[in-house]
């Protein structure tokens, strides 16, 4: 088997096209659009969707108001300011969990962030027919 990856580069110089063109001529192929900004393979090649899945990672603390005691703990011990007012930003979390584990009326929960999606495609290319 062979491998060929390309990474790396600045926005716009044209890596998704080449790998775009390099799926074009390969045959049994594997390709994986592993950018975290736009994975736009899939722009290019057209393929057809044969699984949906949901992409789940990290977590976010939650505080259910109705078991919080308002002791301040996790406000003053939360290394990214992400509590205030016993609300958690879900931005300014970073899913460390250290104030659900300090918690001392068991009121924060780590909920799962739904991050994106992840597919499975078939790719049906005909590029061309040459008559014989």
């Amino acid at each position: 088997m062979k491998e060929i990856v390309v990474l790396s580069g600045k926005g716009g110089t044209g890596k998704t096209s080449i790998v775009g063109s390099f799926a074009a001529l390969a045959k049994n192929k594997v390709l994986a659009d592993c950018d975290v900004d736009a994975a736009d393979l899939h722009l290019i090649l057209n393929p057809e969707v044969r699984e949906n899945h949901e992409f789940w990672s990290g977590q976010t603390a939650v505080i259910d108001g109705e078991r919080c005691t308002q002791c301040g703990l996790c406000q003053e011990l939360c290394h990214f300011g992400a509590i205030r007012d016993f609300v958690v930003d879900p931005i300014s979390c970073e899913g460390c969990g250290f104030c659900f584990h300090i918690c001392p009326a068991d009121a924060i929960t780590m909920k799962g962030n739904l991050s994106g999606e992840w597919l499975s495609l078939a790719l049906n290319m005909v590029l061309s027919t040459m008559p014989d």
